[in-house]
């Protein structure tokens, strides 16, 4: 069976149990996956999921919907969390999210740069998420000397933003977005994206991709993600998924 790996979803979120979601994916060939926090409930799912389940990994961190809860302890947890448990291999989600504005800015801005110096002190990498802020996203990485590298998350954003994160060694994720009937633009960003900077994800239970719309999304539906991509860049899957999952390996070292 052709082997693939879900590099971001919320465990905690489905409507299934983290249990049954684990099963599926492992039944269609997901063998590993990793569950990202978003703010303190999260921290405490992700930090105890990953010790149950062997082919479960996480990541630490807020999502700049919840920065403004941040707080001096929290940091703290994050930090120790990455640097007492293994299976903890990513620091984030975090970034910049200008759409809906749940914390203003600045808040934004400074825990992303929190979220930087921790992974620098932790040496993990970064899972970024940036939606309507390209600008000041791309600011804040590029003004860093020795910056993480790390994975840019659900991409929607545009090519030169791709080119300039692959020039510096990151990584694309890409999931059931590329499906949607008005992601004609992304369908041609990963045509050309290189086959070594790109990572598959669900971000489930968000984004189901086609013919899954309207449920919610789950880590089983990977393969129809990378059947898809692998269609469009006329590969075939099994050298998209082993490769793919050669990447994750390589920018999570599990």
């Amino acid at each position: 069976m052709t082997s693939f790996i879900d590099t971001h979803c919320h465990l905690d979120k489905l409507d299934l149990s983290p249990e049954e979601a684990i099963h599926e994916a492992i039944q269609v060939g997901v063998n590993k996956m990793i569950t990202i926090s978003v703010d303190e409930t999260s921290l405490s799912f992700v930090s105890s999921i990953v010790e149950k389940f062997p082919g479960v990994y996480g990541s630490v961190g807020f999502h700049p919907h919840d920065a403004s809860s941040l707080t001096e302890l929290l940091e703290k947890r994050i930090i120790d969390l990455a640097n007492e448990n293994e299976k903890i291999i990513a620091i984030g989600e975090t970034g910049l999210d200008y759409y809906y504005m749940n914390s203003p800015s600045e808040v934004q801005k400074e825990v992303f740069l929190k979220h930087i110096q921790i992974a620098k002190i932790t040496h993990l990498p970064l899972i970024l998420h940036t939606r309507e802020a390209e600008t000041d996203t791309m600011n804040i990485l590029e003004d860093f000397t020795n910056i993480p590298t790390g994975v840019a998350h659900s991409f929607t954003g545009s090519k030169k933003m791709a080119k300039k994160l692959v020039e510096m060694g990151w990584y694309i994720g890409i999931n059931g977005i590329v499906t949607f009937k008005n992601a004609e633009e992304l369908r041609e960003l990963v045509n050309w994206l290189p086959l070594d900077s790109l990572l598959l994800e669900t971000d489930s239970p968000f984004l189901s991709p086609i013919p899954f719309r309207g449920r919610p999304n789950k880590p089983s539906n990977i393969p129809t993600i990378a059947s898809f991509i692998a269609e469009l860049k006329n590969i075939p899957l099994e050298n998209l998924a082993e490769k793919t999952s050669k990447n994750a390996q390589k920018i999570f070292k599990f």
